[in-house]
């Protein structure tokens, strides 16, 4: 009888650890099949078009003349 009970916690452990092996191995099976479908964003993403593709301006700030007081009002300090 002694012998049983102090086996019975190593039998226990050995069977706890089967099994969560089994069920971790079952979970991941399921994962890559769920996976494997798509999700919901990488749907939208391939599916998405620009609207603004070729329709964006020219956005630099040193091509064009930024200060349009310039030509009208003379700067007193630049004939120095």
């Amino acid at each position: 009888m002694r012998k049983i009970t102090k086996s019975l916690p190593v039998i226990i452990l050995i069977v706890l650890l089967i099994s969560g092996i089994v069920f971790f191995l079952y979970q991941k099976s399921k994962i890559v099949k769920l996976q494997s479908e798509g999700s919901l964003g990488e749907q939208i993403y391939t599916q998405s078009k620009n609207p603004l593709e070729g329709k964006i301006p020219e956005t630099n700030p040193f091509s064009v003349e930024t200060n349009p007081a310039r030509l009208v009002y003379p700067n007193p300090f630049d004939r120095l």
